[in-house]
């Protein structure tokens, strides 16, 4: 009988978990999808249809939008399955492949987090560099080095971010008209006025309240926090994910922050609640830093690539000319996962011997000197404004 998987990625013990496998991960996986693109679609259609500022077959766009992400990527890997695989050239040949590769997941990812008025031209696009460059070119599910959907996410922001800007941006029907918005999201706008001012900050969207309900303008899916935070519960519950990484990811964030804030001389709380609840970082922290094919399969890995996914995206937010830097951290880190996983398994079987405490000590080192880095540099080119002793209240 044989003890070790030899297929593709990712691998459980049977003995340990009787009632899982990769088909019943990744349906758990989309099913968890679910809350978040219900409130996508009611936040961009249903709730826009209701004010009035648009009619019925606008409010069922958002949801067409990331279903057709979903249906490109299905179609080019079906396409691709038959131009490389004699014995895929027929229906039944694709279909059977399509089932284990798990086509429509890079689609329908990208899809939720781009803005929504991307033209569907730019989500083909993104589509092909997700979906045939970044998974199919490397062998297909389970071989892929890079996150599909953020690759196909910075190709397009790299590329094509005027001309999705050009046809409306990620300001829903509803959201263009406030002239409070400024044309800008949240992180956006603090890439422009470089100044830690609650006033400036938040309250042109309300409060942190809306923050966190997702009331705020951003990409398709990238704003509702409660109903990510939803998805995490499932995902966790059915042991899709481990608990802990989107919790170190965005804790590290939340501290670093923090401690900018008081670098730039604001010590309230409000900023890295602001860093944590703007832009993509929880979406990216449930559904991307956990991906099973790209990220570290052992508990420290996971532990390690988290702490630095944290660092790097407040790098790349506060330090970088990058107002997002979620997606730029977790491609960034890919390369890394084989030696982050190799080194931390070394590290769980040996334990603190020489060999691997010299690259302990290396790693913490390194850590270390980024974090300090992000907090100086950062506290340097932000100024904050004011204080707010009595912030509570501001948040509701």
């Amino acid at each position: 009988m044989a003890r070790f998987a030899s297929g593709k990625a990712p691998f459980l013990r049977i003995s340990d978990q009787p009632n899982q496998g990769t088909g019943i991960i990744m349906r758990d996986f989309m099913i968890g999808l679910i809350p978040v693109i219900l409130f996508s679609w009611y936040k961009n259609g249903i709730q826009v249809m209701i004010d009035g500022n648009i009619g019925f077959l606008e409010m069922l766009y958002p949801l067409i939008f990331i279903m057709l992400g979903g249906l490109l990527s299905t179609v080019m890997e079906g396409i691709v399955f038959y131009i490389i695989d004699p014995d895929s050239r027929s229906f039944k040949g694709i279909l059977e492949k399509l089932s284990t590769s798990y086509a429509m997941i890079p689609g329908v990812l990208l899809a939720m987090i781009l803005p929504l008025y991307t033209p569907i031209w730019v989500l083909i696009f993104g589509c092909f560099m997700g979906t045939v460059v970044a998974k199919m070119l490397f062998g297909g599910f389970g071989h892929n080095i890079f996150n599909p959907a953020l690759i196909g996410y910075l190709t397009i922001a790299v590329t094509l971010t005027g001309v999705i800007n050009a046809a409306g941006g990620v300001f829903n029907a509803s959201e263009v008209l406030v002239d409070a918005y400024a044309g800008a999201t949240p992180l956006t706008l603090l890439s422009r006025i470089k100044e830690l001012d609650y006033d400036k900050l938040v309250a042109p969207y309300g409060t942190l309240w809306n923050f966190f309900l997702g009331m705020i303008p951003g990409a398709l899916a990238e704003t509702g926090v409660l109903a990510i935070l939803i998805s995490y519960a499932w995902l966790v519950a059915r042991k899709v994910i481990k608990w802990f990484t989107p919790l170190v990811y965005v804790g590290t964030v939340f501290i670093i922050s923090w401690f900018i804030g008081i670098a730039a001389g604001e010590a309230g709380i409000w900023f890295p609640l602001y860093s944590i609840l703007s832009g993509g970082l929880m979406f990216g922290a449930v559904f991307m830093a956990t991906e099973p094919v790209t990220t570290p399969k052992n508990p420290l890995g996971k532990l390690v690539f988290a702490l630095f996914l944290g660092v790097l995206t407040v790098l790349f937010r506060y330090v970088s000319d990058l107002p997002e830097g979620v997606a730029t951290s977790i491609v960034f880190l890919n390369i890394f996962t084989l030696p982050i996983d190799n080194w931390t398994a070394v590290l769980r079987a040996q334990g603190l011997k020489k060999q691997t405490a010299v690259k302990a000590v290396v790693l913490i080192l390194l850590f270390v000197l980024l974090v300090v880095y992000a907090i100086l540099k950062a506290g340097s080119m932000y100024t904050a404004l004011i204080r707010l002793p009595n912030l509570i209240g501001r948040w509701f």
